[in-house]
Order: structure tokens, then sequence, then C-alpha cells
């Protein structure tokens, strides 16, 4: 997938470093994830308001939905460039996007939707609630138009696979686990990540609440789903089977809604 990064995009070089990557040295969906925000947010410091402004005036922007693509493999200590823009947006959603390109290639990009909040009262604001002019903004990316949801005929297919406990190692400084390591407590539990023989090629996640220090997380999947042809033309990414996931807090509240696709990793890796 080929694409010029535009002018008005933030950019910055970057890697992935062998904290990112699996054992077949192809970058983990979160290390992937991670690269895409930190090039946000070392926009938001360089063109503020940074994320600790935000945070200082009692607002904070908090993510509800991310669709990430990742067309191709990318590789340990690849030269990488991370780009990210926030979009028009209006009401309650703020759009940003995000892509991660080797040369002139594409190897991920990222639709994400983000709440402004109030930290004190948790009440959703409206965007303008906060004056983001001085950000370079660019023109969205839509990657699907709908909203992901598991379907009642989904959920009669799923079962509890395990837990997660929310510990000091998983807390970003909102004092919750962080939006990207989600992923990876989700990808521990498909064992063709953990046999080395697929990648992640593309992941929606709906956030629904936050999970604070202590929080234990009921993990609930489907078996392995194969994608259908119409599926795989709409993700627009190599793919051939996919697993649906939620993840419940103790008292039963929804946490988070996930599906991730897979697809096996080029014959020369094996």
């Amino acid at each position: 997938m080929k694409e010029a990064v535009n002018k008005k995009q933030y950019t910055e070089k970057c890697y992935l470093d062998t904290y990112r990557v699996d054992q077949n040295k192809i970058g983990k969906a979160s290390g992937i994830w991670q690269l895409m925000q930190e090039s946000a947010c070392h926009q938001m410091e360089n063109q503020k308001p940074s994320y600790s402004d935000l945070l200082d005036e009692g607002k904070a922007l908090m993510l509800a939905r991310v669709d990430l693509a990742i067309p191709e493999e990318v590789f340990l200590d690849e030269s990488l460039t991370a780009s990210s823009w926030p979009c028009e947006s209006t009401r309650a959603t703020f759009l940003r996007n995000y892509t991660l390109t080797e040369g002139d290639r594409i190897v991920a990009i990222a639709d994400t939707q983000w709440s402004l909040v109030d930290t004190q009262s948790r009440k959703i604001l409206k965007v303008s609630d906060a004056d983001f002019s001085n950000y370079w903004m660019g023109e969205h990316r839509l990657l699907i138009k709908d909203k992901f949801k598991i379907t009642k005929e989904t959920a009669q297919f799923m079962h509890t696979v395990g837990s997660k406990t929310v510990s000091y190692s998983d807390l970003d400084y909102n004092g919750h686990m962080n939006n990207t390591y989600y992923l990876d407590v989700l990808c521990d539990f498909i064992p063709e990540l953990a046999a080395g023989t697929h990648r992640v090629s593309f992941v929606r996640i709906h956030y629904s609440k936050e999970a604070p220090l202590g929080d234990c997380l009921k993990v609930i999947a489907t078996d392995a789903i194969p994608v259908s042809d119409a599926d795989a033309k709409e993700y627009g990414v190599p793919a051939e089977i996919k697993y649906i996931f939620k993840t419940e807090k103790a008292d039963g509240e929804l946490n988070v809604e996930a599906e991730i696709v897979l697809t096996k990793i080029s014959p020369k890796i094996t």
C-alpha cells in the first residue's frame, strides 16, 4: 500500500525495538499501535495543548474506538515514519488518524475516535470545550463505516477463556490500564500467535469503561472464526481467521469489545 505523506501531517522517525516484536521479529499489534500513539503525543506536546496541559485544565482525551489495519509485516529495527493528524471534529467526538510507513509503503494505518472528558465529573464534553486550533489538521480517513459491536448471534458462541487483574505495570498516568495494553491482554489468548504461525492484520476495539488498578477483568472470546471473502474485502488487508473478544469488570460492566483478525506469516519467515 503506497501513499505520499501530507506535509501538514506531524511525522517522526521511529523503529520497532526488541520489546515490541514477537518471536519472528514481526511487530506486535500493541507495539505498532504504541509507535503511532507516541507520534500523536509528541504532536500534542509540540503544538499544544499537550496531554498534560489538558489534565491541568481538568480534561482528558479518552479513546473510545480504534480501527487498526496492518497490511504488511513490520520487522525489528526497520526504519519507519510515524504520522498522526487530528481531523475536523464536531460535537463530542474527536477524530484522529495515524499511519506508519516504511519508505513509500504504508505498513499500518489507524482511525480513532476520542472523547474529551471532565476528569472530575467524568462528563463527556464538546470538542469545542478545548482549543485545538494550533494542531495541524488533516483529512479524515475512515477505515470501516459501522461501529464494531458484538451481535447476539456471535455472543452465543463466546465463552470465558481467562482473566486479567490490572497491576502496576499496566497503568498509564490516568491510573487506568493503558489502552495499548489491551491488545497484549487479548492476544495472549490467541494460540496461533503463540505458535508463531500468524500475525495480526486488523484490529477493532470499542472501549467502554476504564480499568483501574486492582480491577479483575473476565476475558470472554469465540474460537477462531474463518474470515469470509466479503469481510476480507472490507478489512482491506490479508485476512484468514478472526477472534471476537469482550472483557467484563467484576460488577459485570462491559470493559471492551474487540475483533482481532489474523493472517499467516510469510513462508520465508517460517
